[in-house]
């Protein structure tokens, strides 16, 4: 289930890289360093190293794309271009009915920057499983590099690609991704993706990820500049309010109210934004680190996945130190 706020409005999703945008962040697009077939984690030297966190109303936005304004002009047949790139969209009969992957969501969109239009695909995931067709909830994306007249498949993972950030003309794009939770769960993941070189293609591997919840209360005002902190108390409740509540029993940690994560003295966080709740007690509005992983939380963090889990929440400010 997915709330209101959270839910895919179709906005415009290329753009610029945001002036807000490190250094750092902007020469890891301008040229691809070769890396492995399977990435190690990426390391984050200016944690959050994120094009947008620095606008928050930007960043709280869980978009999705406008293709028609990031893709190349469609051929006329599309069915015919992908076949002679050697893809062959997932298609099976159920019901006596043919159905599966429709033609609709593939997309020619140059992600590697050579000038030659790429493949997208984001839609509806589908499978063959023994010679039957299975489709399976969420959104799939896969990605081909088109490299000599042929795709070559760089990426295949249950999300959605939500918005594209171009650092300058023949650099790869990098992309942000929205991955909800299957069967009513109520997280949600954050990618955001950035290129690398394998296998003598454009590859790409999240670089941060971020959780929330969808009971999680965004702010409506916020600071000028963020503010980075670590926790000076021997146990400290991330929420998803800016209070001590109930919170919901379908989508809480059960026997534990709002709070989505215990963290102990010396983790880390960055803060946007502050609200007062009714005993005068102030909470920050925080994300905060997956470095400094939290001693408990109701969501486990994947150790399979390549860079620890930032969690977004609300933390009370009493016991934080601001730091530099």
């Amino acid at each position: 289930m997915r709330p209101s706020l959270l839910a895919p409005v179709l906005l415009l999703a290329a753009c610029a890289p945001d002036a807000s945008e490190s250094t750092a962040a902007r020469a890891a697009v301008s040229g691809l360093a070769p890396r492995a077939a399977s990435p190690a984690p990426a390391a984050q030297p200016s944690w959050p190293d994120l094009p947008d966190f620095a606008d928050p109303r930007r960043f709280m936005d869980l978009d999705s794309l406008q293709w028609p304004r990031v893709e190349a002009p469609r051929p006329a047949d599309m069915q015919a271009r992908l076949a002679a790139l050697g893809i062959v969209p997932v298609r099976g009969t159920v019901g006596g009915e043919r159905t599966g992957e429709s033609v609709r969501d593939y997309h020619l969109v140059d992600f590697s920057g050579d000038g030659t239009p790429d493949v997208i695909y984001q839609g509806p995931p589908y499978a063959m499983n023994d010679g039957e067709l299975g489709t399976y909830e969420g959104t799939r994306l896969r990605m081909w590099q088109v490299r000599g007249g042929r795709a070559v498949e760089v990426l295949d993972r249950p999300t959605a690609m939500q918005r594209i950030y171009r650092a300058q003309a023949g650099a790869p794009l990098r992309f942000r991704a929205i991955q909800y939770g299957c069967c009513a769960d109520p997280a949600w993941t954050m990618e955001y993706y950035a290129p690398y070189e394998g296998g003598g293609a454009v590859r790409y591997s999240p670089h941060a990820r971020i959780g929330g919840t969808v009971a999680l209360v965004w702010p409506a005002r916020f600071w000028s500049a963020p503010r980075r902190f670590r926790v000076n108390s021997a146990g400290l409740t991330l929420r998803s309010g800016p209070e001590i509540g109930a919170g919901e029993e379908w989508s809480g940690w059960e026997g534990h109210g709002n709070a989505l994560a215990e963290y102990a003295a010396g983790a880390r966080g960055i803060a946007i934004a502050e609200r007062a709740d009714a005993t005068g007690r102030v909470w920050w509005f925080a994300l905060m680190d997956g470095r400094t992983p939290p001693r408990a939380a109701m969501r486990d963090d994947d150790p399979a996945a390549p860079v620890p889990l930032d969690r977004l929440g609300w933390i009370s400010s009493r016991f934080l130190t601001e730091e530099p």
